[in-house]
């Protein structure tokens, strides 16, 4: 009794048959249908993000036109009307420091601080 259980092989039961032989073919054809196919996806992938960069750019490039349009529109608005807007950023609007130059060379030079070994 046991030695009629290991005269046959287990694996011969499970890969056995018309339909264990069909799905071991689908799978092998899928199998290399996928690796054929691998590349035009990943070439589909690459034209479809080239082609997302070059829209993108575009599309920027044509906002910041409209951007700059509307900038110039309300700088030569104020102009006009001579009222200061806070809202519009133009340079005029920029305040500078009298001791701009002072304060650039002074970091630009930096400060040496002596360490005294009673402070922590």
């Amino acid at each position: 009794m046991i030695y009629q259980q290991f005269q046959r092989s287990p694996m011969q039961t499970r890969i056995s048959g018309p339909r264990a032989w069909l799905a071991m073919a689908v799978s092998l054809s899928l199998i290399c249908l996928s690796l054929f196919l691998l590349p035009f996806v990943l070439l589909f992938g690459a034209i479809a993000l080239g082609c997302l960069v070059l829209f993108s750019r575009f599309y920027m490039v044509r906002q910041v036109a409209k951007f700059n349009q509307a900038q110039a529109s309300a700088n030569q608005h104020d102009y006009m009307t001579e009222e200061p807007q806070g809202h519009v950023y133009s340079s005029a609007n920029i305040v500078r420091e009298s001791n701009a130059r002072e304060t650039h060379r002074m970091r630009q030079q930096g400060r040496t601080f002596e360490h005294k070994e009673d402070e922590h």
